[in-house]
């Protein structure tokens, strides 16, 4: 007969895989044994391993939780309907204000998703896909036109570019917030690309021609 889960198996088992994400972000997963993520964890390994089989299921179930929410939170923006900008700020601000509260699981997702099994690292990398098409779409609705063909994609790339990565650099206590952060990014993403002008496309190998400048006028007589 099998042994009936304690009354807090799901509370104990959300705090152990909170703390290994922890532990993955500062450790790296590669060095992580079970024994460290244990001690991490406040727990003997034989308790450890009561919860998760072993570490791969650790990283595999931490990252699986962060990108589906991550898909759930950009669903709910598009659901709101708003005009293509405010949904693409919206987007903006939701993202980052999750990048902030899920450092440890962002961090993993950046660097650790390689390690999981082919399968496991598929799903993973179907949902990521899945918040970016969703972007991408936004960005074709805020700028109809604005991107040539094959644009679309390195322009939704180069927006998470400016916020996937700011964990690194950018500190909750610092002198800018996440919350004024996501303000600059949108005021410079639609300076930049919704209200510039698309430029006209060079001929192959040809090279820009340099501005001239202009000579100063001449004032008095």
């Amino acid at each position: 007969m099998a042994r009936p889960k304690a009354v807090d198996y799901d509370d104990q088992r959300d705090r152990i895989l909170a703390l290994a994400t922890q532990a993955f972000s500062e450790i790296g997963y590669p060095s992580a044994s079970m024994a460290q993520l244990a001690q991490a964890c406040g727990t003997s390994k034989a308790r450890l391993y009561h919860y998760f089989p072993s570490k791969e299921s650790l990283l595999f179930e931490s990252l699986d939780r962060y990108v589906r929410r991550l898909v759930a939170l950009v669903d709910a923006v598009r659901a709101r309907g708003l005009a293509p900008r405010e949904e693409l700020a919206a987007l903006v601000r939701a993202l980052l204000i999750e990048y902030r509260d899920s450092r440890e699981r962002h961090v993993a997702l950046l660097n650790d998703v390689k390690f999981l099994a082919p399968g496991q690292r598929e799903r993973i990398e179907s949902q990521q896909r899945a918040v970016v098409d969703a972007v991408a779409d936004t960005l074709e609705r805020v700028a109809p036109g604005r991107f040539a063909a094959g644009e679309r994609k390195p322009a939704t790339m180069a927006l998470f570019g400016m916020i996937n990565f700011t964990f690194a650099w950018l500190r909750p206590d610092g002198p800018m917030s996440y919350e004024r952060y996501a303000e600059l990014v949108i005021e410079l993403w639609e300076r930049g690309v919704v209200m510039a002008e698309p430029a006209a496309p060079a001929a192959p190998g040809a090279l820009a021609e340099p501005a001239r400048p202009q000579a100063a006028r001449r004032t008095g007589t």
